[in-house]
């Protein structure tokens, strides 16, 4: 699991910014909000502008650096991956993971996001390796930890990361920190709806069409009374033709094609259905605005189905109160994101936060400014 993440001077976050996920309290409400020690469930809110997509850009900056998986553009934007305002000239990104007893960091600067200037991995607090590209000096005093002393690491450069480098060229065990990081890195999903369309960073090598993988997987039966549910009264049937694989709406009259009816609402549903059938593949979910197109009382049950259902470390992004809601959440597990920090409504405000209070009418109240 995630412990920790920061980044600085990055797109819109000039000074660090960082998200603990060891930073709980001892609520025994929703115990389904925190896993082996570490918040599992999670929200950030924030106004407009207040960086919650990049945010999450910069957490799945790490998918980009060591894998082949999905990105998305403006990841690799040269023009904003630096920060404006500092006269640093790179970003800094910083990872803390647990696996198991132990705790594994990497941490790595870029000038661009092709270019890493330095490079460092310890677990528990013992070096595996640390290179400064730019001052060309290098520690490479625990590779043999990882099975990875053999390896000539002294031509790299920082256009391909060491660690990166290590993943693809050694075998390791299971119980290596090397294979766990392949592993949860290569398993990480950003998804949003946005522009009309599904966005997503990680998990596959390439993008998949949404209604040829539900009618192929034999899902069609089960995508409806998903939507049923969900308060779409829609009753499907799958057509095929030697291009494509579609989807029709049944009316009394005659058959439509699903698509062109969809409301931005079922079309953000089927998009959720999608990767609902994945999540079981998914180490760490960042659902940025994921009830955008939502009605409220919808908002709140997928909300609490993905806690219910999913096992992976997960956060929302949203700017719904309503979800605001000891019924759904801890204190904890609230963070607001703003003027560069996030910090959990639990550690904004020195009243002791307990189940009965209604964190909503606190939150309108601005109780957590």
């Amino acid at each position: 699991m995630l412990r920790k993440f920061s980044v600085e001077n990055y797109k819109n976050f000039h000074t660090k910014i960082e998200i603990d996920f060891t930073n709980k309290r001892d609520y025994s409400f929703c115990p389904r909000c925190v896993k082996n020690g570490l918040i599992s469930k999670a929200v950030i809110m924030g106004h407009n502008a207040s960086g919650k997509t990049n945010f999450g850009y910069a957490l799945f900056d790490i998918v980009y650096t060591l894998t082949d998986n999905l990105y998305n553009p403006l990841q690799k934007d040269y023009g904003s991956f630096i920060n404006g305002d500092g006269e640093e000239d790179c970003a800094k990104f910083s990872y803390e993971f647990q696996n198991g007893m132990d705790i594994i960091r990497y941490e790595y600067h870029k000038k661009t996001p092709d270019h890493i200037v330095y490079e460092a991995l310890t677990v528990n607090e013992n070096e595996v390796f640390v290179f400064d590209y730019s001052k060309n000096i290098s520690s490479v005093k625990g590779l043999r930890d990882v099975n990875a002393d053999t390896l000539n690491l002294e031509d790299l450069d920082g256009s391909l990361p060491a660690l990166r480098f290590i993943i693809n060229n050694t075998v390791q065990s299971k119980a290596s920190p090397i294979s766990f990081l392949k592993d949860f890195v290569g398993h990480m999903l950003y998804f949003r709806y946005v522009n009309g369309g599904p966005n997503f960073i990680g998990l596959h090598k390439s993008s998949t069409l949404l209604e040829p993988f539900i009618v192929e997987n034999g899902l069609l039966e089960d995508f409806q009374r998903f939507l049923n549910d969900c308060g779409v009264p829609v009753d499907l049937e799958a057509v095929k033709d030697s291009l494509q694989t579609q989807i029709v709406q049944k009316f009394d009259k005659k058959k439509l094609l699903f698509q062109p009816l969809m409301s931005s609402g079922t079309s953000v549903l089927e998009s959720y259905y999608f990767w609902s059938k994945q999540f079981q593949d998914v180490s760490f979910l960042y659902i940025d605005e994921f009830d955008a197109f939502y009605h409220f009382d919808l908002a709140r049950k997928i909300m609490q189905k993905t806690i219910d259902e999913v096992d992976a470390q997960t956060i929302f992004t949203t700017h719904n109160t309503y979800l605001v809601s000891n019924n759904l959440m801890r204190p904890d597990c609230y963070l607001q994101i703003k003027d560069g920090k996030i910090v959990s409504f639990a550690d904004s405000t020195e009243r002791e936060l307990r189940e009965a209070h209604n964190l909503e009418k606190m939150l309108r109240s601005k109780e957590f400014e």
